[in-house]
């Protein structure tokens, strides 16, 4: 096991995720120095529910403490990605054009590290084509992203439960 501490937990959960029938959609590790969150993100065909998540944290929280990766004490927390879900990987990333995510980036693009607005391309380079609010068409290498998350959309919801009553 090498790299970063998410893909040592990676390594570890990911054969344990898909033996109940789930998918690992992402690991997010933010440590303190008396205490870490470790969020560990799956789905499946119709979702995760409650009962998968609780099943797949008792399964994967001895395997996590006997392989001894976090040294402070942590809170796990096993979850769907939900409808603003982080966007991990560059499939995860190709898989949404078309949709509206916020995106961070580590280095400044343009004087700026936030953008919001359709992802209208991704590249097989890896570099995001994102139609910013304020900025215009900008181009930002995945590399260079913290944080990409779909930005949910309700307005569809919203009106389509509207029962006419005024």
């Amino acid at each position: 096991m090498a790299g970063t501490i998410e893909d040592k937990i990676k390594d570890l959960v990911l054969p344990l995720i898909t033996a109940q029938g789930a998918e690992l959609w992402g690991v997010r590790y933010r440590g303190g120095r008396d205490h870490a969150l470790l969020q560990i993100f799956i789905d499946k065909e119709g979702g995760a529910d409650v009962d998968l998540c609780g099943d797949i944290t008792a399964l994967i929280s001895p395997a996590l403490d006997a392989a001894d990766l976090i040294a402070p004490a942590y809170t796990l927390e096993v979850s769907s990605p939900g409808l603003d879900r982080i966007l991990f990987t560059k499939e995860q990333a190709a898989g949404c054009v078309g949709t509206v995510v916020r995106a961070e980036v580590r280095i400044p693009v343009q004087g700026r590290r936030k953008f919001k607005g359709v992802l209208t391309a991704f590249a097989e380079d890896g570099t995001c084509t994102i139609n910013d609010a304020l900025a215009g068409e900008v181009r930002l290498a995945f590399e260079n992203i913290a944080l990409m998350r779909v930005v949910p959309d309700f307005s569809a919801q919203t009106n389509s439960h509207s029962n006419g009553a005024q």
